[in-house]
């Protein structure tokens, strides 16, 4: 959130289960994701200290794969977007 310039204060408080510990506090906004292919959009994303402990703070991805194909490779640990 702190990267985005995201104030927790002034976000909704929800709480996930399920992600690490039980009831992480989860912070809510309406964040535009731009991957710099295709168009913009905006999406509800909820973030969580709850997954930094892996290296994630950004919770679901509601709206990417429906704006985005996306192609995972396992063996070369990479992935492509394409429109």
């Amino acid at each position: 959130m702190k990267i985005l310039g995201l104030d927790p204060l002034k976000l909704t408080l929800d709480y996930t289960n399920g992600i690490g510990n039980s009831s992480n506090e989860t912070y809510y906004a309406h964040v535009t994701i731009d991957v710099g292919v295709g168009a913009p959009f905006v999406t509800y994303a909820g973030f969580t200290a709850g997954l930094e402990t892996i290296g994630v703070g950004l919770l679901g991805q509601s709206g990417f794969f429906e704006n985005y194909c996306v192609t995972f490779s396992q063996s070369t640990r990479k992935f492509h977007i394409d429109v």
